[in-house]
C-alpha cells in the first residue's frame, strides 16, 4: 500500500487510522472520503462504539463531499440516461447499430460506455470520426446540455472550479478505499489545498496512473508495511450451492454463540447472482440477520410488479393473462379468501377479457385507457395510484423483520411516484400519447430506478461483492462460489470500443482498461477479498453444480494454503414448535356412510390413485377438488393429446381410409373447446399426432384377431360390497379362442414398459380388472391383456395365452398366470374399498417421487423423513 501526501510526511499508517487519531486528540476539522456510503455509515458506526461522536459530514463519500458545491448542475440519472440512448437509437440509430436498435442489451452496453469513456475524461470529439459509438455519444451530450443534466465528470470538474473559488473549513481531509481516481475526481483532490491531503492507494498497475498525476500534483509517496496475513484459512469443498450456504448458515451461527457478534462476520461473493438470493432464503430459515449490500431497483419489488402489471392489464382491456399476476399480489386488496376463487374463475375463460364481479371497483379506472394526454398530465395520475394498494396497518412490538419490510414498502411507494415523474420529465412536453405509451416507457425506467429501505441495523451479518469487500477489515470473512467462471469472471473486448480503439485513447491520454487488464484485475481482485480477514478466512465452492456436473475449483485458490475440510449436513431448527401428528382417518359413522356412498363405484384409475396416495384418491374422487384450470398454451397437454387419439381410433375403427381426416377434424374441435391458440406450438402437436397415428396405422396389424368392440363401457359388481366402471379401449377376438383386451397409451415405449412393471409389482390393477370385464361382458375365456404405446414408435407391452406370431408383443403366460393377474386385481380392489369404508385417507405416498406433480402435496403436507445424521442448526442432531 502507499500513502500519497499533499504537505508534511504523516505517519506510515492508513488514513483511517490517522483520522482516528485525530479525533482521539479532539480535532474536529478533519474529514475522511470513502468510495462508498456503506463504507462511511460502517466507519461511523465503528467510531460509536469506541465513544468516538463525529460530526454526520466529517465521513462522507467524495460525491456527498462535492454535492453542495454542484446543486445547481443536476445529474443525468441512470433511468434518463436509458431512455435517452433509447430515443437515439430509434429516431436515428447509426448504421452499425440499426439492427439492434430495440435491443435492450445494446441499451444497457452503450450506456455503461457513455459513463466509462466519460468517467475517463474523452468526449465524443476524442474518438474516431468513423465510430457509431461517437455519433451515440455526441448526442448524449448535446441532448443531455439543452436538457440542463450533467454526467458525474462534469459536475466533479465544476466541483474543482468552485472548490478552488470558495475554499473549504477542513484542515485535514483522509481518502482511503480508493482503488484509482478518475481524472475529475483527481481534479476535486487537485483542489483540496491548503488542506493537508492524504491518499492511500494500493500497488497493481491500475492505480499507476492515478498515483503518477498526483505526484505531479506535489503529492509525496510513503509505503506503508503490508498488513499481517490472516491467521486462519479454511476451505471448504461443499456438495452443491444449497448445501455451501446451509455450512456457511452453521458456521456463523456457531461463532455467535461462541460470543463474536454478527457485524464481525461477512459473507463475500462475486457478484449477486446466483448466490445471494440463496443466501437470502438460506439464512432466513436458519435466523440469521444479515444485510444485503446490493443496490434493488423498483421493478423487482411488489409495488413496482403490482402497479406496473395492473396498468399493462388496464391498458390491455383487463386481459385475464394479464390479471393473473395482478390479483395474487399481497398489495392487490384481493381478500385472500377471493382470490383462488376469481384465479379459478379467470382460467376457466381464458383466452378473454374484462374484470370478475369482485374487481368491479377497478371499471372506474378503465377510462384512462382511451385518455390522450400529455406526458406532465399522465405523471400524477399515474403517481396516484399507489392508493390501490392494501397498506399495512402499522402497530407498535413488532419483530425487526417486519419493521424493515414496512421501512421497504414505504420507500418503494416514493420511488414510485419518482419514476413517473422521472418519466414524463423524458417525454416531449406538449405531445399526447395514450396511457399504452406512456406505461411502455415507465416500465423501463423502473428498472433504473433504485430504492432503499434503509436497513439501520447494527448488528447483521454483512452480504457484499468482492467490490465492496475491498473497503473492509473484519474478524470473520466467508467467500462463496469459488469456481472457475464465477470467481474469477473472464473478460471478452467490449463489443462497442474493442481494445484497440482503447490503445490508440491511451497516446491522447484518456486511459480504458482493456480486456487483458480487466482480467488481471480479477487477481487484484481476489487478492483484495482475501485481505479482508483479520482472524478467519473461510473459502468454499460447490463440487457439483445445478445440472449435476462436476465443477473446477477456481485456479485462485491454489495460491492459499489453506485447511481442507467438508460440509456437515445440516438443517435448520424449527421457529415454531410443531404437534404430534396424528394418522388422519374418518370415524364418525355419518361421515364414513358418506365416504362410502361417494367411493361407489370405483374405477380402476380410482383404485390405483388409492394404492399411490389414499390422501389423493380424497381429494380428488370424495371432495372433486378442481385443480386450476391451466393457460391457453398449456391446454394441449399429454391428457388432452391422448384423449384426441383415442376418439380417433374409436370412430376411425370401421374406416381406415378416412382416420387422417376424422383426426383433423377432432383436434379441430377440442382446440376449439378448450381455447387452445392456434400457433406453432399447436401445429407441432398436430404434426406429431399425425405421425405417431400414421405409423400406427402402417403398422402390422394383430395376426388372426378380430374386433369384438371398441370404447366398451362396463359397471360390474366385483363383489357385494363394490361395483366397478370404466371403458376399455379395444377388445379383439383371436383365432385359437379367447379374448385380448388393448388399451390404447399415448406414452413413449419406456413408459409402456415401466407401467407393466408396476403391474408386476401389484401397484395397478387395470389389467387385472378390464380382463375380468370382457369375460364377464361376453362370457368368453381371457386371453391377454396388452398395452399398446403410441408415441415415438408403436410398442407392446402385457401378458397373453402363446399364440403363433405374438412372441414380441408382451409376455407369454399361461391361463393359469391369467386367472392369477385377474384374482390378485380383484383382491387388491376389494382391499382398497374396506380401507376407504374404514375411512383410512391419511396422506402415505407409496411414490414419494410423485408427489412433486400432485395437485394436492401442498393440502396433504407430506413430508421425506430427515437424513438419520443431520445437525441440526443451533444445537441437537
Amino acid at each position: 500500500m502507499t500513502l500519497l501526501h499533499s504537505a508534511e510526511a504523516p505517519a506510515p499508517e492508513l488514513p483511517s487510522s490517522l483520522f482516528r487519531r485525530q479525533l482521539l486528540a479532539g480535532k474536529d476539522d478533519v474529514c475522511l472520503l470513502t468510495p462508498t456510503a456503506t463504507m462511511a455509515e460502517h466507519v461511523r458506526h465503528r467510531l460509536a462504539r469506541e465513544g468516538l461522536l463525529v460530526r454526520p459530514d466529517s465521513i462522507v463519500t467524495l460525491s456527498r463531499f462535492v454535492e453542495p458545491l454542484v446543486l445547481d448542475l443536476p445529474a443525468i440519472s441512470a433511468a434518463y440516461l436509458d431512455r435517452l440512448i433509447h430515443r437515439i437509437l430509434t429516431e436515428d440509430p447509426p448504421e452499425e447499430f440499426q439492427p439492434l436498435a430495440q435491443s435492450k442489451g445494446l441499451r444497457r452496453n452503450l450506456a455503461s460506455l457513455v459513463e466509462e469513456v466519460s468517467a475517463a475524461g474523452c468526449d465524443a470529439s476524442s474518438l474516431p470520426s468513423a465510430s457509431p459509438f461517437r455519433q451515440v455519444l455526441a448526442r448524449v451530450e448535446k441532448e443531455a446540455a439543452g436538457a440542463g443534466l450533467h454526467l458525474r465528470s462534469r459536475r466533479l470538474s465544476m466541483a474543482a472550479e468552485r472548490l478552488r473559488a470558495s475554499g473549504h473549513h477542513w484542515r485535514e481531509i483522509y481518502l482511503e478505499g480508493f482503488y484509482a481516481f478518475t481524472p475529475a475526481e483527481l481534479e476535486v483532490i487537485g483542489a483540496m489545498s491548503p488542506a493537508r491531503v492524504v491518499v492511500s492507494l494500493p500497488e497493481w498497475d491500475g492505480a499507476l496512473p492515478s498515483r503518477r498525476a498526483l505526484e505531479k500534483l506535489a503529492f509525496r509517496s510513503l509505503s506503508i508495511a503490508k498488513e499481517e496475513p490472516v491467521s486462519r484459512i479454511a476451505v471448504i469443498a461443499a456438495t452443491d450451492a444449497q448445501s455451501e450456504a446451509e455450512e456457511i448458515s452453521r458456521r456463523v451461527l456457531a461463532l455467535s454463540e461462541s460470543g463474536t457478534p454478527f457485524r464481525d462476520i461477512a459473507i463475500v461473493v462475486r457478484s449477486e447472482t446466483p448466490y445471494v438470493p440463496l443466501l437470502r432464503t438460506t439464512f432466513a430459515r436458519f435466523g440469521v440477520p444479515a444485510r444485503y449490500y446490493f443496490q434493488a431497483n423498483l421493478d423487482t419489488h411488489p409495488t413496482g410488479r403490482f402497479l406496473l402489471g395492473w396498468l399493462r392489464a388496464l391498458t390491455s382491456g383487463w386481459d385475464y393473462e394479464q390479471l393473473l399476476p395482478v390479483i395474487s399480489s399481497p398489495l392487490s386488496g384481493v381478500p385472500s379468501e377471493q382470490t383462488a376463487r376469481i384465479d379459478h374463475w379467470l382460467r376457466e375463460r381464458m383466452p378473454g377479457k374484462g374484470l370478475p364481479p369482485e374487481l368491479a371497483l377497478w371499471q372506474e379506472h378503465s377510462a384512462l385507457r382511451a385518455e390522450r394526454l400529455t406526458a406532465g398530465e399522465w405523471a400524477p395520475k399515474l403517481a396516484a395510484l399507489t392508493s390501490l394498494l392494501r397498506l399495512p396497518t402499522l402497530t407498535d412490538h413488532v419483530p425487526v423483520e417486519q419493521a424493515l419490510e414496512w421501512r421497504e414498502l414505504f420507500a418503494s411507494l416514493i420511488a414510485w411516484q419518482e419514476a413517473c415523474v422521472q418519466t414524463a420529465a423524458f417525454l416531449p412536453a406538449g405531445k399526447t400519447m395514450r396511457c399504452a405509451d406512456f406505461v411502455a416507457h415507465l416500465a423501463e425506467v423502473l428498472e433504473q430506478t433504485p430504492f432503499s429501505g434503509n436497513d439501520g441495523r447494527r448488528n447483521v451479518v454483512h452480504v457484499m461483492d468482492a467490490f465492496e469487500a475491498r473497503q473492509w477489515r473484519l474478524p470473520h470473512v466467508f467467500v462463496c462460489g469459488l469456481t472457475e467462471r464465477m470467481f474469477p469472471h473472464y473478460h471478452s473486448e467490449h463489443p462497442i470500443l474493442p481494445d484497440a480503439d482503447r490503445m490508440d485513447l491511451r497516446l491522447q491520454g484518456v486511459i480504458l482498461r482493456t480486456s487483458q487488464e480487466r482480467q488481471r484485475d480479477e487477481l487484484f481482485l481476489f487478492e483484495g477479498v482475501g485481505k479482508t480477514a483479520r482472524q478467519q478466512l473461510t473459502f468454499s465452492y460447490p463440487r457439483i453444480n445445478v445440472q449435476g456436473d462436476q465443477t473446477l475449483p477456481s485456479f485462485f485458490l491454489q495460491s492459499f494454503e489453506g485447511k481442507r475440510e467438508s460440509e456437515t449436513p445440516v438443517r435448520a431448527s424449527s421457529k415454531w414448535r410443531k404437534s404430534v401428528p396424528h394418522a388422519s382417518a374418518i370415524s364418525r359413522a355419518s361421515l364414513l356412510s358418506l365416504l362410502k356412498k361417494a367411493r361407489s363405484p370405483l374405477s380402476p384409475t380410482a383404485i390405483e390413485t388409492y394404492l399411490q396416495c389414499p390422501f389423493q384418491f380424497f381429494a380428488r374422487y370424495v371432495l372433486k377438488l378442481n385443480q386450476p384450470p391451466v393457460r391457453p398454451r398449456d391446454r394441449l397437454d399429454a391428457l388432452l393429446q391422448g384423449s384426441i387419439l383415442h376418439q380417433t381410433l374409436a370412430e376411425g375403427e370401421g374406416s381406415p381410409l378416412f382416420v387422417e381426416e376424422i383426426f383433423s377434424r377432432l383436434f379441430d374441435e377440442a382446440c376449439k373447446r378448450e381455447s387452445v391458440p392456434s400457433g406453432h406450438l399447436a401445429e407441432r402437436v398436430r404434426l406429431e399426432i399425425r405421425a405417431n397415428l400414421r405409423r400406427f396405422l402402417e403398422s402390422p396389424p394383430l395376426k388372426g384377431a378380430s374386433t369384438v368392440a371398441i370404447e366398451k363401457p362396463f359397471d360390474l359388481r366385483l363383489d357385494s360390497h363394490l361395483r366397478v366402471r370404466g371403458k376399455i379401449d379395444r377388445i379383439v377376438k383371436v383365432q385359437q379362442g379367447g379374448l385380448v383386451v388393448i388399451d390404447y397409451k399415448y406414452s413413449r415405449p419406456h413408459r409402456v414398459r415401466e407401467l407393466f412393471r408396476s403391474h408386476d409389482r401389484g401397484e395397478l390393477v387395470q389389467g387385472g380388472i378390464y380382463l375380468w370385464a370382457a369375460e364377464k361382458l361376453f362370457h368368453a375365456q381371457p386371453a391377454g391383456m396388452l398395452y399398446c404405446g403410441l408415441k415415438g414408435e408403436v410398442s407392446w407391452a402385457g401378458w397373453h395365452l402363446p399364440f403363433f406370431g405374438w412372441h414380441e408383443l408382451g409376455e407369454t403366460e399361461d391361463a393359469v398366470r391369467l386367472s392369477e393377474i385377474i384374482g390378485e386385481a380383484r383382491e387388491t380392489s376389494v382391499q382398497v374399498a374396506a380401507r376407504i369404508d374404514r375411512g383410512e385417507i391419511a396422506p402415505a405416498p407409496a411414490d414419494t417421487v410423485k408427489c412433486d406433480w400432485c395437485a394436492y402435496s401442498t393440502a396433504c403436507r407430506i413430508e421425506s423423513a430427515p437424513a438419520p445424521l443431520v445437525q441440526v442448526a443451533g444445537g441437537g442432531s
